[in-house]
């Protein structure tokens, strides 16, 4: 997932992890996993929702899964 509009990397408090979801280690091994058993309109990126818009649960799939949901599984020599 990314950031909202109108949150910026380098305004995160000291210590947030603000590196790129998929580069996270275990929110990438868990989103891996999920999305192999996960309706995709059920894996959500909140960065995708538009700062100040209000949004209803179909709204809210709709713009969050824009970039398509799930993504294919890894080969395992990519996973490790």
């Amino acid at each position: 997932t990314s950031f909202p509009d109108g949150h910026e990397t380098e305004d995160q408090a000291d210590g947030t992890n603000v590196a790129a979801y998929c580069d996270r280690g275990w929110c990438f091994t868990e989103s891996s996993l999920a999305t192999l058993t996960k309706g995709f309109h059920l894996s959500l990126d909140l960065g995708l929702m538009n700062n100040g818009e209000e949004y209803g649960c179909r709204s809210l799939i709709l713009e969050c899964t824009k970039s398509g949901g799930r993504r294919p599984p890894l080969l395992p020599s990519a996973f490790a």
